[in-house]
């Protein structure tokens, strides 16, 4: 029954559960999603995961980062919540008592309510672990004549595997079977190790059975008994505990203690408001068992049983043994007495009306119009969940099974098991048609998960900041999310485990959607406090709602949070949505990186080119007079030479050198000596045009290179030497006159010129007019008389000092 919240605050319910991968986990939040749509509540869930799991082996090594779940549970104690509800059994499973307590500091602000585990002090809706077990030993131990059971238990510190071991130690002794440690094992809850079974095996020849603590390692020992060639209820005789869809997904079917799990959340939702009034809760949820085939025991056990317990009863009292017995043992998630009631009426009609097909005189009355629709009526029961597939048959097979031994006429049963046999097919029809509408939204929204990180960074390519993520949003409406939320922190939080997780103070919304209202916003345009998240403005708030908090991250680093208002069959998407934008988020961090890196490195790179521009013109420039140096005058000469553009072109090798440097440097010092030569240069590069080459050989000797179009320009060249030297000698009040000899090779570049030779033509041009020239020096004529008459100036490649 609904319970409205007229003029109150509707509850803020935070709902903390280990993994959603496990079928308890699931059934968990199916119980509180119900609950809180019956309660007019919203409900935050947490999948902050089981606590120390760390890495598994096998199948489970992909769990290494999955302490990062845990930083989930920091959030409803300092956050806006009126209760939290704590999946304790589970998330501490792994926990030594002392860090248990500590963990519950956790919520020690808010009030709270534990699952499937108790701690004093503390409200708790917990299993009755001991009567299923209970049950299971003695079915074993009366019906099919167990001696040697084994059990396999859960990790020494979870409460529920303590009970169920303890009620397995005290059942054997109770119905007299044999007790020996070396019949127990101690597992971890989960599927991956069959060796707890096979050592059962082994250590125990002639072992009948084996009762396990919950579904997930009864899989196993599936595994473990099909490996040692051994037959599952056959050759050893399998039963679980929890009743999840794992005991449908192995054959034989497995007899297993059904908890209705859903039960404990539904409770614990409705008992919040008690729990705000600071009243205190502790329930026990009934524990039964139901049996399958994995036990020995098969449906035609069932039917003959219960068929033989009704032939001793009257046609009314039948009725109602029958929908007891289904009510009990075969009817699940009815949490409400006025829906109990009216699914027990249905029953009652339906059942009457089967028995009454039959008349005094042991024949049938056969109105298939009517059958139907009696049956359709009756069949609302499952298609409410409130029955399974399996159950539903195994009520025809009962129904027909005591009919058909009251007719008389073989006509007559078979009609009747036509009739069943019809409608057992339209349930299967109906469930059929349930798969196919789920598979077939199952790959739209495949289809739609594979393209969200694409599109993402498609956006980053081609659109701007804020509309990076309003692709995903669309694709969350077109999965039929009702709301979603994504909140990246203001930085990324590197979390490795090993220190204590804190709420980063501030986040960035970057989109959102409730309805049909999508929201997206640039990188700093929405800031708002972490822990305001759950009660932000942004949140929905003419309907409740359900949101699954999950966190966004990659290895060691958190990026943000992701919040999706969905329905149960969705939850798996959810996750792998979570999943595909905590890849993005990486990935656009890299390119955020990458670009920063990118810049600096193009600035780096401008420098550098201009640096190595810089280092390049200084090892080809003479650092002295800034003409080219040896090196750089060959370089760029050469390459000139060699273009085939130039090729037949007229061009002018020129060698010079400094007249008298010697008596400069050994009269006047080598300063004047460099100024000496530095003019030498200046004369040299205001001689050519800017295009022309100019360098230094070493020492007092310089080389020029120009391409010309015109016969005998050397001579030019020359003449514009002198004439540049005289002004400068008549304009420097210098005591010497700076002068030079030139010679020159005019030529044709052709493949064949080489810069060496053409320079040594020149050369030899220069030798020749340095032969028969007078060296002036001295602008003072007396000195520069006693130089000549002394032979100081006579040139020295003459061999003459």
């Amino acid at each position: 029954m609904k319970k409205e919240q007229t003029n109150k605050k509707r509850l803020n319910i935070a709902l903390c559960i280990g993994m959603l991968e496990s079928d308890f986990s699931y059934a968990i939040c199916e119980g509180a999603l119900m609950a809180a749509k019956d309660l007019d509540a919203n409900l935050f869930i947490f999948p902050g995961g089981i606590l120390d799991l760390g890495e598994r082996p096998n199948e489970e090594r992909n769990l290494r980062y999955h302490y990062q779940y845990n930083t989930l549970y920091s959030y409803p104690n300092n956050c806006s919540f009126d209760v939290v509800i704590i999946e304790y059994g589970v998330i501490t499973s792994l926990l030594a008592p002392e860090k248990k307590k500590k963990f519950l500091e956790y919520f020690k602000d808010v009030p709270s309510i534990l699952l499937a585990g108790s701690e004093e002090g503390y409200p708790s809706i917990t299993i009755d672990n001991r009567e299923g077990i209970r049950q299971a030993v003695r079915h074993l131990v009366q019906e099919h004549g167990c001696r040697t059971i084994g059990f396999v238990s859960g990790p020494k510190t979870n409460q529920d595997a303590i009970e169920r071991l303890q009620a397995y130690k005290d059942a054997v002794k109770e119905f007299g079977a044999k007790e020996a440690e070396s019949l127990i094992e101690y597992g971890d809850f989960t599927s991956y190790f069959p060796e707890f079974t096979e050592n059962i095996i082994r250590n125990n020849p002639g072992v009948e059975a084996v009762v396990y603590a919950n579904d997930q390692m009864a899989v196993s020992g599936f595994q473990a008994v099909e490996n040692m060639g051994l037959v599952p209820g056959k050759d050893i005789l399998i039963t679980g505990f929890d009743d999840s869809p794992l005991a449908m997904m192995v054959e034989p079917y497995m007899t297993t203690v059904r908890v209705d799990v859903k039960e404990i959340a539904y409770q614990a939702v409705m008992c919040c408001p008690d729990l705000v009034e600071g009243k205190h809760i502790d329930i026990t949820v009934p524990s039964k068992l139901v049996i399958r085939e994995s036990c020995g025991c098969n449906s035609d056990n069932i039917v003959r049983q219960v068929s033989g317990e009704m032939y001793k009863l009257n046609r009314g009292a039948a009725v109602q043994f029958l929908v007891n017995e289904l009510m009990e043992k075969y009817v699940d998630s009815i949490y409400e007495p006025i829906e109990k009631a009216r699914v027990r009426k249905v029953m009652v009609d339906y059942f009457n009306y089967y028995l009454s097909l039959l008349r005094d005189d042991g024949t049938l009355i056969m109105d298939e119009k009517e059958f139907g629709k009696q049956y359709h009526l009756f069949e609302d029961i499952y298609i409410r969940g409130y029955m399974s597939m399996e159950n539903l048959f195994l009520v025809n097979q009962i129904l027909y099974g005591y009919m058909s031994n009251l007719l008389n006429n073989d006509t007559e049963c078979r009609w009747l098991l036509e009739q069943t046999s019809f409608t057992s097919n339209s349930a299967a029809t109906v469930e059929n048609k349930k798969k196919f509408v789920a598979d077939e939204r199952n790959k739209v929204f495949e289809s739609l998960l594979t393209n969200i990180t694409g599109d993402i960074l498609q956006q980053q390519m081609f659109s701007d900041e804020a509309h990076r993520f309003e692709s995903v949003i669309n694709k969350l409406q077109r999965m039929h999310y009702k709301s979603s939320y994504l909140y990246v922190y203001s930085e990324k939080m590197i979390y490795n485990g090993n220190h204590k997780w804190t709420i980063p103070d501030s986040c960035y919304i970057r989109a959102s959607h409730d309805g049909e209202k999508i929201s997206v916003y640039d990188e700093y345009e929405k800031v708002i406090k972490c822990c305001d998240i759950f009660s932000d403005a942004n949140m929905p708030t003419e309907h409740r709602f359900d949101e699954l908090v999950l966190p966004l991250f990659s290895n060691e680093v958190q990026f943000g949070l992701s919040l999706m208002e969905v329905d149960i069959e969705s939850f798996r998407f959810a996750q792998q949505i979570a999943c595909q934008i905590s890849v993005t988020l990486e990935v656009l961090d890299i390119i955020k990186e990458q670009n920063k890196i990118k810049k600096e490195l193009e600035i780096n790179l401008a420098k550098t080119v201009e640096t190595n521009k810089l280092l390049d013109e200084m090892s080809t420039m003479d650092p002295m007079t800034g003409v080219k140096n040896r090196r750089g005058f060959f370089q760029v000469v050469d390459n000139i030479i060699r273009n085939e553009v130039n090729r037949g072109k007229k061009a002018l090798a020129v060698y010079a050198d400094m007249d008298c440097l010697k008596v400069v440097n050994d009269e006047f010092g080598h300063d004047d000596g460099d100024f000496s030569i530095k003019t030498i240069a200046n004369t040299l590069s205001d001689s050519f045009r800017k295009n022309d080459v100019v360098g230094r050989m070493g020492g007092d000797e310089f080389a020029a290179f120009a391409m010309v179009n015109q016969d005998d320009y050397g001579e030019v060249i020359k003449k514009r030497i002198k004439d540049s030297l005289a002004r400068f000698n008549e304009q420097c009040d210098k005591p010497y006159y700076v002068n030079m000899s030139v010679g020159y090779y005019e030529f044709t570049i052709s493949e064949e010129t080489d810069v060496e030779e053409i320079l040594r033509l020149a050369d030899e041009n220069l030798y020749e007019e340095k032969k028969n020239k007078v060296k002036v020096v001295y602008k003072d004529p007396e000195k520069q008389r006693l130089a000549a008459e002394s032979g100081a100036l006579h040139n020295r490649r003459t061999g003459r000092s």
